[in-house]
């Protein structure tokens, strides 16, 4: 539904991009100009939770209390409020973030009632005091794609007249059927958004204003309507035409912070235990990895903000919002060197990251760090940082991967962020199209050869319009036009290829990872076992106190530091929760063989059942890692 449209006013009339423009007869230029900035435009933004809508269900209804939603800072959308702030004084916006509204909604699960999803959402619509008359979505992730069309649904049905933009990296490679999947969307964005909207906005300002007599956005480049996806459609083009990129970042100028619940994000976002917020500092990426849009979304030339810009906007943060932790969203972070040192250089001179700390989630890029640019980060004040790699394979990262991280420079690196004191991570994904068994088990012998803290491991995710997506589509393992989006995850796989099924993918995915953080740990064969411990604790007790593995490997961290009461403590808490949380007691029975130290505190009963090995072995992995 388009916003209704206004009856001709006035003797004038101009062809204005196939509607009428109207100017009163008799009205001056300056009057005539005057009259397009009288009218506010209300825009309210929405930033939905990736989870699962099967998920959030199972969570508002009480049915799985152990869901635990996450959220972070919706970076995209306050800075494209701010960037049209900075283009019209007479537009009000209003940011809802159901990310973040779930989250506290589970804090205080135990004193809520049972709710439905769609009760948990029209709550949080009615708290919305204006009248919009534009509702964006921004849809980054394809797990917010089928609540999303729920949510559509119930704005609708509160604001009928309103206009409902999608916008994000799953609707920019599936505009054209958003609006065959539902009838109350009215626009999509293909891209970035900043200058589209900004074309658009400009004439929602003047139909509401009078000025036009209804919306045309044939010639705005990246927006559609049904229509123009229709028109496209006939003509056999099925691929939307990306909206421009904003080339001076610097125009978005200070992120709508006041937008956000300051306080939430400061205690609870999910970077952290004590929360953080997030800021990017440039876009684009020269990169062609077959997992990764963000060369495709972004562009592969990098666009950065003044280093002025990024030391406004941290002392912003610090000084006058009380942040202390700081997450950098950048896709490819000091891609342009000798920029990124001279601001880390002034950061530290001027003292604006004292009481900072900074992490970087999507991680360093092997291809562009050397000795002197980790120096320069960790000067910054990192938490951790992230080594990104991926595959350790070599054929892999040439021929499937196409990430081209040369493995020895990435150990190398890697010890010598050992000797700065920081915390070092990595990441690995397994099931890329093509991959072999024989890859796979390259990788999990590569990771005996590096010394990180820790390490993230996932099943590929084939994100739409990336080659990892288009290879499985040309595979028949996926169709794009039939995907249950609810189910796509980093953790499991819905479909098997020739090289490997989706169950042993799952498998193997849970298991490298519990051997490799929790067997196989390294601080604990390095002899660092507060460190060790430390980790155990953070990552993952602190949130799943029922996992056996954690509990158990921090018991020997705690028996190794002469510390025994908290190893009895420990110890004791796994065999309470084997015994009484079914979630426990089949961790133990699948790595029960592996904690031998619980085996003469157990019921001879909780025994029988315990695997002789992971589940990967049967499937020809090996997975022991050694000092």
């Amino acid at each position: 539904m388009h916003p209704p449209k206004h009856n001709r006013r006035g003797a004038d009339f101009l062809e204005y991009q196939g509607c009428q423009t109207v100017q009163r007869s008799g009205t001056t230029s300056r009057e005539y100009k005057e009259m397009t900035t009288m009218s506010n435009v209300n825009i309210l933004l929405i930033s939905p939770s990736s989870m699962p809508l099967f998920e959030q269900e199972k969570l508002l209804s009480h049915e799985n209390k152990q869901i635990i939603p996450k959220f972070e800072t919706p970076t995209g959308l306050i800075e494209l409020a701010s960037y049209t702030r900075n283009k019209f004084n007479d537009v009000k916006f209003k940011i809802l973030d159901y990310a973040k509204e779930l989250h506290m909604h589970y804090r205080v699960l135990s004193k809520e009632p049972p709710l439905s999803t769609e009760s948990f959402y029209k709550k949080h619509l009615n708290n919305i005091e204006m009248v919009p008359d534009i509702v964006g979505v921004s849809v980054l992730f394809s797990s917010s794609y089928m609540s999303t069309l729920n949510l559509v649904r119930y704005i609708k049905e509160k604001w009928p007249n309103v206009a409902i933009i999608l916008g994000g990296g799953h609707v920019t490679f599936y505009h054209s059927t958003v609006f065959s999947d539902s009838d109350h969307i009215d626009y999509v964005f293909v891209g970035e958004a900043e200058l589209a909207f900004e074309q658009f906005i400009n004439r929602i300002r003047l139909h509401k204003q009078g000025v036009i007599d209804c919306i045309n956005v044939d010639d705005i480049q990246g927006c559609y309507d049904r229509s123009k996806v229709e028109m496209d459609l006939a003509k056999g083009i099925t691929k939307g035409a990306f909206g421009e990129n904003l080339i001076d970042l610097d125009q978005i100028g200070l992120p709508a912070y006041d937008l956000l619940d300051i306080d939430d994000y400061k205690h609870y976002s999910n970077a952290f235990n004590t929360g953080a917020i997030g800021v990017m500092t440039e876009r684009g990426c020269p990169f062609s990895c077959t997992y990764c849009a963000s060369m495709i979304i972004h562009g592969s030339s990098i666009r950065t903000k003044s280093n002025q810009r990024i030391i406004d906007d941290l002392l912003f943060l610090r000084d006058e919002c009380g942040f202390v932790n700081i997450v950098l969203w950048d896709d490819l972070l000091a891609a342009r060197k000798t920029k990124f040192t001279e601001l880390v250089n002034t950061i530290v001179e001027r003292g604006v990251n004292k009481g900072l700390t900074f992490s970087m989630p999507s991680g360093l890029s092997v291809r562009i760090m050397d000795n002197n640019l980790i120096d320069t980060i960790c000067s910054l004040g990192f938490d951790y940082i992230r080594i990104m790699i991926e595959s350790g394979s070599e054929y892999a990262q040439e021929h499937i991967v196409k990430k081209k991280v040369n493995l020895k420079k990435a150990r190398d690196l890697i010890a010598h962020a050992r000797t700065q004191g920081v915390k070092v991570e990595t990441n690995i994904l397994f099931g890329f199209p093509g991959e072999t068994k024989k890859n796979m088990q390259e990788t999990i012998d590569y990771i005996k050869t590096i010394d990180v803290d820790w390490i993230q491991v996932f099943s590929l995710l084939p994100l739409p319009g990336t080659e990892a997506f288009h290879q499985f589509a040309e595979r028949g393992k996926i169709d794009p036009s039939n995907i249950d989006w609810d189910r796509c995850g980093y953790a499991t796989r819905q479909f098997d290829t020739e090289e490997i099924t989706a169950q042993e993918l799952t498998d193997l995915v849970y298991d490298v990872n519990v051997y490799t953080n929790f067997f196989g740990n390294r601080n604990m064969l390095q002899g660092r076992y507060e460190r060790a411990a430390s980790y155990f604790t953070d990552m993952v007790l602190n949130k799943y106190h029922f996992h056996i593995p954690a509990l158990y490997m921090r018991a020997t961290a705690y028996s190794k530091m002469g510390d025994v009461d908290k190893a009895k403590a420990d110890f004791d808490l796994a065999v309470d929760q084997i015994k009484t949380n079914p979630e426990a007691l089949r961790l133990w029975n699948r790595y029960g063989s592996e904690m031998p130290d619980l085996r003469d505190k157990l019921d001879a009963k909780l025994l029988v059942n315990v695997a002789p090995h992971a589940p990967s072995v049967s499937a020809g992995f090996t997975l022991v890692v050694t000092a």
